[in-house]
């Protein structure tokens, strides 16, 4: 979360709402393959980058020299997406004052699901925003 509130001047709702829906995609950062998918389909990386996304994904880890399955790889190129491609992401979280409607501003605008389940990607969120508070306290 530290990382999107300095990249982003996001505050901890809507960088936990960027969150929520990441932790939703691939299971709380367990999955970076697309259950059920096999090699070379499916959704890659925290954000289950598919397609034409999921090409440019690989393609930016080889240009940067990067293993894909690490934080540091889909950290990178998350933030590339925000800054560039989907920069208009950013702009609809940074309008949002609760949980819920950063969640689903940066669905909406970032992953486009198809099927949203905005219950599942609040319930990552409000689960990051806990393990930030708590980690502030110590």
């Amino acid at each position: 979360m530290h990382n999107l509130m300095a990249d982003f001047e996001l505050n901890q709702v809507q960088a936990a709402g960027v969150l929520g829906n990441i932790g939703h995609e691939c299971n709380g950062f367990r999955n970076l393959h697309e259950i059920g998918q096999p090699e070379g389909k499916g959704g890659y990386g925290w954000a289950q980058w598919t397609g034409p996304r999921r090409k440019s994904f690989f393609a930016w880890c080889d240009k940067n020299a990067l293993d894909w399955k690490t934080d540091f790889a889909n950290y990178g190129y998350l933030k590339h997406e925000l800054v560039h491609e989907y920069k208009s992401t950013i702009s609809a979280v940074l309008k949002t004052k609760a949980l819920g409607d950063a969640v689903a501003a940066f669905e909406k605008n970032f992953e486009k699901a198809g099927t949203p389940n905005y219950k599942s990607r609040e319930a990552w969120g409000q689960e990051a925003l806990d393990a930030f508070n708590a980690a502030a306290k110590d």
